[in-house]
């Protein structure tokens, strides 16, 4: 089964207490696992980027703000994955499907997704947005001790979906 389907976030895709200088720096930095492991190409970043800021992710949850981030093309993908990483501080993300009136978001979890079947994307999008709409979950994650404490928090509260 492919990592699209299965959906599992891995302990080597987290990293905890990142500083970013704004939400470029932490979506670069957000992806280096991903490079790093050879699931992306060097240029996935970028691709990144750009599509945040025509379509921002910055998502309102409780109790912190999160933000999904994801490449508009699966060029730069050669296997699809997931990567979490837990910020130091907040850095401000435009909120998803908002106006240039709503407030930008104080996101502190940035979760990127790297696919390579577009098709496939909505059914992990949804899949995400239950998982991050646990209150619980979210505080869960803020206190985990380890990138495997982490990524079991995290895929415990996605398989409970099914």
């Amino acid at each position: 089964m492919d990592q699209e389907s299965k959906f599992e976030l891995l302990a080597e895709c987290v990293q905890l207490d990142i500083s970013a200088s704004d939400w470029q720096d932490a979506i670069e930095k957000a992806c280096q696992p991903l490079i790093r492991s050879g699931y992306v190409k060097d240029g996935y970043p970028a691709d990144v980027i750009a599509r945040e800021k025509q379509w921002a992710t910055g998502l309102p949850t409780m109790p912190v703000g999160v933000a999904i981030p994801h490449a508009l093309t699966p060029d730069n993908v050669i296997d699809a994955q997931i990567a979490a990483c837990r910020l130091v501080s907040p850095v401000k993300f435009a909120q998803s499907g908002g106006t240039e009136e709503d407030e930008d978001i104080d996101v502190h979890l940035v979760f990127v997704l790297a696919l390579k079947d577009p098709k496939k994307q909505l059914h992990l999008l949804q899949k995400l947005m239950v998982a991050i709409s646990d209150e619980a979950m979210l505080t869960a994650l803020l206190h985990a001790d380890t990138p495997s404490d982490f990524s079991n928090i995290f895929n415990g509260s996605a398989a409970s979906d099914h």
